[in-house]
């Protein structure tokens, strides 16, 4: 027999071995139990009860929410050429009342001429009325005149924590045939703060949920179904960073826009800076941590109060601020005419200054 031969024969077989001593050393290591002290047949639970290792059906969640889900379809003139066009443009909206009120964003129905809304397993065509809008929160409140509307409600945004479920609903890219588009994602983060054009964003959450051009005025919602939030902007930029407008600032929009049209905020009459080390030393503060104060409108609730230029507030009703955006989101919580607390730090020495807080201009 040639070596030739002989070769052709011996490769296969050694070959043949190498396998099969693979596979006995994958077998024997997955059928090694490792021993533990403590042996535990249950699987780690969550404070909610659910199970670590398993994963969440929405079904049944997405089919609560869904029919409250609408589209929204904005007419509106195109000045960006040489004369204006008439241009489309749509978004998503949810409903919280039997009666037709949807909540959506302002970006979403800005400059309209006329507003169409439809809903899920429905044919029909609503015309839609604006019953206010607010620029600031990026929030608007739609009607249409319907009734027994399937509605979604709020849930409480103080239980929400980072890595929470949450689903995003809405029509994305337009697409309305079939219902909304469901995404499912966890919180990312909470508190997020934005300021775009003008619209300030101090209640938001950043989820990593795909929300997709269309997504926006629709809801972000828990296992529960309870809207935690109202899907807003995206990052183009980024992978899987989109945010939501928190239940809190929402609700109190919505509720505002329903009964009066508009937002009624309360109003310290400040303009404020975080201060740091750099812009202490540059105004002789002593300290270097807290809110400065750089603009006290004269006449205004704290101008009235004795809070001055250079002031630095150190404490809002008894809860320390070190960031301008921490403070207004503490001020949104209170109301035109209630009484406020602040903790200010005037050159060596500190003082408790009682606040009226008025009524921000629109």
């Amino acid at each position: 027999m040639s070596k030739l031969t002989k070769l052709r024969i011996l490769i296969p077989i050694i070959l043949l071995m190498v396998l099969v001593s693979a596979c006995t050393t994958t077998a024997t290591l997955s059928n090694t139990t490792t021993p533990s002290a403590t042996p535990t047949t249950q699987p780690a639970i969550t404070p909610s009860g659910t199970p670590l290792s398993a994963l969440p059906s929405v079904a049944d969640v997405v089919a609560k929410v869904m029919p409250a889900v609408a589209y929204v379809s904005v007419n509106y003139t195109d000045t960006s050429f040489f004369f204006p066009t008439a241009a489309t443009k749509s978004g998503s909206g949810v409903v919280l009342s039997p009666d037709g009120y949807i909540l959506t964003n302002n970006h979403v129905i800005d400059g309209y001429t006329s507003i169409e809304v439809s809903l899920p397993n429905s044919d029909t065509t609503y015309q839609a009325t604006l019953v206010g809008a607010d620029p600031t929160s990026d929030l608007a409140v739609i009607k249409i005149n319907a009734h027994n509307l399937a509605t979604a409600q709020f849930g409480d945004p103080s239980v929400l924590r980072d890595g929470d479920w949450v689903i995003a609903l809405g029509n994305a890219l337009g697409l309305v045939e079939g219902g909304p588009t469901v995404t499912l994602g966890i919180v990312s983060g909470l508190g997020r703060t934005f300021t775009i054009g003008q619209s300030a964003y101090y209640d938001v959450i950043q989820t990593d949920a795909a929300i997709n051009p269309g997504n926006s005025g629709g809801p972000l919602v828990n296992l529960e179904g309870q809207v935690v939030g109202i899907n807003t902007f995206i990052i183009s930029s980024a992978e899987n960073i989109g945010f939501a407008i928190g239940a809190n600032t929402a609700s109190r929009v919505y509720n505002d826009l329903v009964k009066y049209g508009h937002v009624t905020r309360p109003f310290l009459g400040l303009s404020l800076e975080d201060l740091t080390p750099d812009l202490a030393s540059q105004n002789g503060i002593s300290i270097d941590k807290g809110v400065l104060v750089t603009y006290a409108e004269p006449g205004g609730p704290a101008a009235k109060a004795g809070i001055k230029a250079n002031d630095v507030i150190t404490s809002f009703q008894g809860q320390n601020v070190t960031e301008a955006s921490q403070l207004i989101k503490l001020l949104w919580q209170y109301n035109v005419g209630d009484v406020v607390q602040l903790m200010i730090w005037r050159g060596n020495s500190q003082q408790t200054v009682s606040v009226t807080l008025g009524q921000s201009p629109s």
